[in-house]
């Protein structure tokens, strides 16, 4: 018996998002002219490989921000 199966792959690129104290991005964040209160928590999106891509000051403006990019975003805790 010969059967093809035919496999489609997902290339949908997953992406993290966790949350960040403002302080981590203090520096870059004055160096782009944005005022930041050090005790936020911000959201930042990473990649794969853990490199930051983005930071949001919510949650849903994260996970949007992701899937507008063609991502599916995961929460890490």
């Amino acid at each position: 018996m010969n059967m093809e199966t035919d496999l489609t792959l997902d290339t949908t690129p997953t992406v993290y998002v966790r949350t960040i104290d403002a302080s981590e991005v203090m520096e870059q964040a004055a160096n782009a002219g944005v005022k930041l209160d050090s005790d936020a928590t911000l959201y930042a999106i990473h990649d794969e490989n853990g490199q930051r891509m983005a930071v949001f000051s919510d949650r849903e403006a994260a996970f949007a921000a992701a899937r507008d990019h063609g991502a599916e975003p995961v929460s890490v805790h």
